[in-house]
């Protein structure tokens, strides 16, 4: 198979890997990598594929912060450190972020502090203290679950 064909074959096999979901355009270079292309012709075919629109690294962010927002109930912090992996830029992470509803974050925050705090059975103090780790492990910001936890805390006593 001569060069030219081979490059059409790989674009269009991204182009049939960029189809089944968002993907980051590091993740589709990667994938053009492993194929064994150039880096010249994986950059190109990405930027074809760019061009054509299977490849948009604002749209992947905006559907990654929604979707792990959304279904695992991760906070901005760990939303954040995910897409680092992707090697996308601050302006377009800070702009996916942005997406997140502040009122459904902080209304989500504190149903998962609330169910956090009912499922443990040890003293208000150690309960405290697990129901944050618990939230910042999840990824969300410090002031947030501090401020959360202490309202919970005191509502249900």
């Amino acid at each position: 198979m001569d060069r030219k064909a081979l490059l059409k074959q790989a674009k269009a096999k991204a182009a049939k890997y960029c189809s089944s979901k968002e993907r980051a355009p590091f993740q589709v270079y990667e994938k053009l990598m492993a194929w064994e292309l150039s880096e010249d012709e994986a950059q190109h075919i990405l930027a074809e594929l760019t061009e054509d629109r299977f490849v948009d690294e604002r749209r992947f962010c905006k559907a990654f912060c929604h979707d792990k927002f959304a279904f695992n109930h991760w906070g901005k912090n760990r939303i954040q450190q995910e897409l680092f992996r992707f090697r996308l830029s601050e302006e377009v992470i800070t702009e996916g972020l942005n997406y997140i509803d502040p009122d459904k974050y902080q209304k989500t925050l504190e149903t998962l502090a609330i169910k956090k705090w009912s499922s443990l059975m040890d003293e208000p103090w150690p309960k405290k203290q697990k129901t944050m780790a618990y939230l910042i492990g999840k990824g969300y910001e410090i002031d947030l679950v501090i401020e959360t936890v202490n309202q919970v805390s005191l509502s249900q006593q």
